[in-house]
């Protein structure tokens, strides 16, 4: 149990994270695993509520999770703060062995090889089928996926270049992107990732269900890349809720696009992870 939970933690540490800054810790106790938010890892200046922090955690614990189910081990999940440690944002519990799902393979399989793409995206839209699997991908961690028209994006575009615009990142795993980001080629399809709450919690499944969705569309060909900026002032956040006809609250736009780069390894191995064990 303790192998394969530290196997999980360190594959969390190729999940996307605001700035590359992986705002997480971890403590292993017996067969339990607790994911944390390192507050010292949150820059503030950027992300100035920590939603986009917390969405990081979130995309670690379903890359734990996702390693965790590719062992053939069977979890609990306990979401939600610890009133005695606000920083405790979740736990993973081993139960028992359990056969392998094969569905699960090829997103484990895309752990190491998912990859923020920046490049312009040119030739075709993706493909029904492809989007429909990163959408189907998404509701399964109880978050939605809300596919732009043309006109909606220009839209979002001078929402967008209202806001502040926030750093690129580093040169692979990072959340967060200016509205450049939006002139992405005619072959980009713009999705808003949203939820009908937005509490520190909904942020979290949010993190879940960009990393679900981000692993499908890596097994499928297809490129991810995350954009920020309109989402983290929260007037621009409340006028692209009003865009989308107040169905939830938005927290993250992804572009995606046909993966012109197959990846032909893994990325570079991730930063050791921060393990406690008591």
């Amino acid at each position: 149990m303790v192998h394969a939970l530290l196997a999980a933690a360190n594959a969390a540490g190729f999940a996307p994270s605001i700035l590359d800054s992986q705002p997480w810790r971890w403590r292993l106790t017996g067969n339990t695993l607790a994911l944390y938010l390192d507050r010292t890892r949150v820059d503030h200046d950027v992300d100035v509520d920590g939603r986009l922090a917390i969405m990081s955690c979130g995309a670690a614990l379903h890359h734990a999770r996702t390693a965790l189910a590719a062992a053939g081990w069977r979890i609990a999940v306990d979401r939600g703060p610890d009133p005695a440690d606000p920083d405790r944002l979740a736990s993973l519990r081993l139960e028992e062995r359990s056969p392998a799902e094969p569905e699960g393979a090829p997103l484990a399989g895309s752990v190491a090889l998912r990859r923020t793409d920046r490049t312009p995206v040119t030739g075709a839209p993706i493909a029904a089928a492809q989007l429909k699997a990163v959408i189907s991908a998404v509701r399964a961690e109880e978050t939605s996926l809300h596919v732009l028209y043309p006109d909606e994006v220009l839209e979002l575009a001078r929402v967008a270049s209202g806001g502040r615009p926030a750093p690129s990142g580093s040169a692979d795993r990072s959340i967060g992107a200016g509205p450049a980001g939006l002139a992405g080629g005619r072959g980009a399809t713009f999705a808003l990732l949203y939820g009908h709450t937005d509490e520190p919690e909904d942020w979290l499944r949010a993190g879940e269900a960009l990393s679900a969705g981000w692993l499908t569309a890596t097994a499928a060909g297809v490129s991810v890349l995350p954009l920020s900026a309109a989402v983290e002032v929260v007037s621009t956040r409340q006028a692209v809720q009003v865009m989308i006809g107040c169905v939830g609250y938005p927290y993250l736009l992804l572009r995606l696009g046909r993966a012109t780069v197959v990846p032909s390894g893994p990325r570079r191995a991730p930063a050791a992870q921060i393990i406690d064990r008591r």
